[in-house]
């Protein structure tokens, strides 16, 4: 299910980002009165706005377009699993939308409109209604205007996701709530956000508090139980972002004439607190950076929903409500710097993305590529960019250890861009950086490569032209575009104006192109010379041409660095030291996005970590650029980088039922577990496991289980209602070898599992598995073949019944006692019987969650989410030749279970089940109580 989680959340925030403008040169000229009144009743905001235009193109205009967004939310997804969406919506699916009541020009007199479907361009369903066309009365020539009146309403979808929604009395909207002026070429593609000036009017029953994305808000006084807002932006914005509800309370400070203001919800104080110090900070690094903010206010309001996210408007920025629930759980602070990037990267979008506008459908990398530059670049400059820097920060404790020692390693930059950006290499979902959605092949990574690629060549564009060369001209090209549209072109012709160089090459390769690039130090050697020594160092180059530091440490621990243009595939670069050269480094400061960092080293790094480093040593966390190997007291573990991982672990078996007369006797059986797993790309992966239970090295006794897994995977590009191609899982087949048994002489096998998975559409999955002893192996022939199903149906929202089955049997009359059918799922029967034949079926009742999003704490170190009731009937029979329990009647038993859904690291989650099962049929069951621990799919 993760992967159709995925797709979920992907495909539900395309219904947010409609189609409503192609890329223009300049802001727009509207500007809009807007008066609204909120109905909690009916989830609505009701009311008029005024709008002049002003015709600013160079022909005669007939119409005026207006971009109606939230009519991307007026139907539910037709192609995929209601159950699926359910996950997004309080009460099963909830349409939001934007009606239009009328339209008359300044004098009240009537305008003919029509409404028509945007294009397809980021989804495929809930086009309808668009956009509206007025039609004016006369044409309206170059440079004058024309004053309309729309009567609207805009509904609010009762949903848990990140915007456009009402969730516990809370409204949330960013974008588009009102009618949006678009330029002609609306009807043709693109996502464009139009910056226009506007004064609005929000009136709220009495009991509600707003906060709005504006310069100034007024709050008036009652009147007959309703409160009026009155917002006003002193220039040109692409939104006056609302959030409005009964429980939002707010603290405030001054920095530089801006007024900062943190909203939260009951709880949220503290965390409030945290982040207007942080804003502070961020907002004084960029704008020294990258040229002044450019608002009197700014608001960070905690997001009703759920989640590990933020978002940006004008004058706003949203977290998820799960960065203030679990900023110090299970240790204080556990993310702080977490929060602290994220706000450094929404706050970023004030400059780029919402200061500066751009196409969100083809040139997003203009907005969230520069955010996550702006905002890695503050984080670093501030802790530092090579070592752990994520989680590093927390003091001495249990749980701190604990949480240092699970991801106490994680740097930002390696770990949440440079990693993602070579998995997505090693799945072959690489493709041009700068494309419309619609033409984009692989869906699955266009969030890596617009973010985290995105932001590796902005890095490497650093490198290219000097940090202080970049960051120069990002401030002028914001004082020069700040409320305007900027596209990719126009980016690139300034940044060659600023650096007096010709970038065209570069623009190719990594945004309108897939180049990639690795450099390999193959050796070098030193020579004595008259002055000293002189090293050679041969470099080789693959893909884009980047120049390349190379950095020599000499044996007096001093360093010396060279530049490499890299032109050449081979090349060699000389070094004239004083001193003898030890190591050769190629990028040392890590500017480039290398493929391979593993070779850019000479020799090549290989760490070891074991228990007798020194406390001060430098931690080695996870480098992208070494071969690791950690050395504990119960075994070995290596890798590199996600290519590939191993283990081996021994420790002494201890059986509960014997007695040690000595320290020997604990020492003469022992439990070993091995287990290797490589990926080596999207359909192809490798996975071993073995296991020796009780294994007697003196007399080669004990029980092993080994495994060895090739995985091959078949997709398919199932229509999800997003633009772009999308792939999907659809097909696995596993071949395995193992051996399984009593040593010395254990059973080795073959087994082969055909599986398909339709859950994005169906909710619904099938696996054929057959297994076989192997011939010539000194064991009689055996043979079985069986299938299992599973199948979701919803029966109301929140409401599902799950049917799995499973059938199998044997094909030989011969078959050991390992490789037999057991009913094990059963927790009513101690002792399930082992046979030949078998067919076993659940039919489980899922009822609607009995709490949802409860946040419940326990002893600080997690929280309740989620409490979901099941009651289920399963059973089946297993006959043939059976070993243990020898009458094959039919085994049935009835029950019910509660599962708590508890957040684990970084927004994951576990699951703890307690339940109650009763033999309905079968003499030997007993009513049983079972504890069970899960990871959610």
């Amino acid at each position: 299910m993760k992967t159709s989680r995925q797709v979920v959340t992907f495909a539900l925030l395309s219904c947010l980002f409609v189609v409503v403008a192609s890329v223009g040169a300049a802001a727009s000229p509207s500007a809009y009165d807007v008066r609204v009144t909120l109905d909690p009743t009916e989830q609505m905001l009701v009311g008029s706005q005024r709008v002049e235009y002003v015709n600013e193109t160079d022909e005669p205009v007939d119409e005026i377009l207006f971009a109606l967004l939230a009519n991307a939310g007026a139907e539910p997804n037709p192609y995929l699993h209601p159950a699926i969406a359910d996950a997004q919506y309080v009460r099963g699916f909830d349409p939001m939308w934007t009606r239009i009541h009328g339209v008359t020009d300044a004098d009240g007199a009537p305008l003919a409109y029509t409404l028509e479907p945007s294009p397809p361009a980021l989804q495929t369903y809930a086009l309808e209604d668009g956009i509206l066309a007025v039609a004016l009365p006369e044409s309206l020539a170059p440079g004058d205007r024309f004053t309309l009146n729309i009567d609207f309403e805009t509904r609010f979808a009762n949903a848990l996701v990140m915007d456009q929604f009402v969730y516990r009395d809370t409204y949330v909207w960013r974008f588009g709530w009102n009618p949006i002026v678009v330029p002609a070429a609306a009807r043709n593609g693109g996502y464009v956000l139009p910056a226009a000036t506007y004064r609005v009017e929000v009136t709220v029953p009495e009991a509600y508090r707003l906060f709005a994305g504006a310069d100034r808000q007024v709050e008036r006084d009652p009147v007959a139980g309703l409160t009026t807002y009155e917002l006003i932006t002193d220039g040109p914005v692409r939104s006056v972002p609302l959030l409005i509800g009964t429980d939002l309370e707010s603290v405030s400070l001054m920095w530089n004439d801006v007024e900062l203001v943190a909203v939260y919800l009951p709880g949220g104080e503290t965390f409030a607190r945290l982040t207007l110090t942080y804003l502070a900070e961020i907002l004084a690094s960029h704008s020294d950076r990258f040229g002044p903010f450019g608002s009197r206010r700014l608001i960070v309001a905690e997001n009703p929903a759920p989640g590990f996210f933020g978002m940006a408007a004008d004058g706003m920025i949203l977290v998820g409500r799960s960065l203030s629930r679990l900023k110090d759980m299970p240790a204080l602070g556990t993310y702080d710097r977490l929060i602290e990037y994220l706000l450094a990267h929404e706050a970023a979008h004030l400059w780029w993305g919402i200061g500066i506008g751009t196409d969100f459908d083809a040139e997003n990398w203009l907005s969230e590529g520069f955010a996550e530059y702006l905002s890695i670049s503050y984080f670093e400059e501030k802790y530092g960019a090579d070592e752990p820097n994520l989680f590093s920060h927390l003091g001495p404790g249990l749980t701190e250890d604990i949480v240092r020692e699970a991801i106490g390693d994680v740097n930002l930059r390696r770990h949440l861009s440079e990693a993602p950006y070579l998995d997505l290499l090693k799945l072959g979902f690489d493709e041009p950086i700068v494309r419309p959605m619609a033409d984009v092949e692989y869906l699955n990574g266009q969030t890596v490569r617009v973010y985290n690629k995105g932001y590796l060549v902005l890095r490497a564009l650093e490198a290219r032209i000097g940090q202080d060369t970049l960051r120069a001209a990002l401030a002028e090209i914001h004082a020069a575009w700040r409320g305007r549209i900027l596209d990719v072109e126009g980016f690139r012709r300034s940044i060659e104006d600023a650096s007096d160089a010709n970038l065209a090459d570069f623009f190719d390769d990594w945004l309108y192109g897939t180049a990639t690039f690795d450099v390999t130090v193959e050796r070098f050697e030193t020579a004595t010379s008259h002055d000293g020594y002189t090293t050679t160092v041969h470099l080789r180059r693959a893909g884009a041409v980047l120049p390349v530091e190379i950095e020599a440490t000499l044996a007096d621990r001093s360093t010396e660095r060279r530049t490499w243009n890299a032109e050449a595939t081979t090349d060699t670069v000389v070094f004239e030291t004083a001193s003898p050269v030890v190591r050769i480094h190629a990028d040392p400061d890590e500017m480039l996005p290398d493929v391979n960092r593993f070779d850019n080293h000479s020799p090549r790094r290989i760490l070891v970590d074991h228990p007798f480093r020194s406390d001060d040593a430098p931690s080695i966390g996870r480098p992208l650029d070494a071969y690791v190997i950690s050395i504990s007291p119960i075994g070995l573990s290596g890798g590199f980088r996600n290519d590939h991982q191993w283990s081996l672990t021994a420790i002494p078996h201890l059986d509960p039922d014997a007695s040690y007369d000595d320290l020997a006797d604990v020492f003469q059986a022992w439990d070993v577990v091995a287990a290797f797993a490589a990926t080596v790309d999207r359909r192809l992966s490798f996975s071993a496991t073995a296991t020796i239970t009780a294994f007697d090295p003196s007399n080669t006794t004990g029980t092993v289980d080994l495994q060895a897994t090739v995985q091959t995977l078949g997709f398919s590009h199932p229509e999800i209602g997003a633009a772009g191609t999308y792939w999907y899982p659809t097909r696995v087949l596993d071949l395995t070898l193992g051996i399984r048994g009593e040593l010395p002489d254990p059973i080795p096998y073959v087994s082969v599992a055909v599986g398909r998975s339709d859950l994005l559409a169906h909710f619904m999955e099938n696996v054929l598995t057959a297994c076989a002893g192997i011939p010539g192996a000194g064991v009689e022939p055996f043979a079985t073949v069986a299938w299992s199903g599973l199948k979701r149906i919803r029966l109301a929202p929140h409401l599902y019944l799950d049917i799995s089955t499973s059938a199998g049997g044997s094909l030989l009359e011969t078959l050991p006692t390992d490789f037999m059918f057991s009913m094990d799922r059963l927790r009513a029967f101690a002792l399930p019987p082992y046979g030949h034949f078998q067919y076993f079926g659940t039919a489980e009742l899922v009822l609607p969650p009995l709490v949802r999003d409860v946040g419940y704490p326990v002893l600080n170190v997690t929280r309740v989410e989620d409490i979901v009731a099941t009651v289920f009937v399963q059973g089946g029979r297993t006959w043939g030749g059976c070993d243990r329990v020898c009458e094959p009647g039919v085994r049935v038993e009835a029950g019910a279970q509660l599962t708590f859904l508890v957040d684990a690291v970084l927004g994951s989650q576990l699951a703890l089940s307690v339940g109650y099962a009763y033999p309905l049929l079968g003499s030997d069951g007993e009513p049983s109580v079972f504890v069970e621990f899960a990871v959610p799919r």
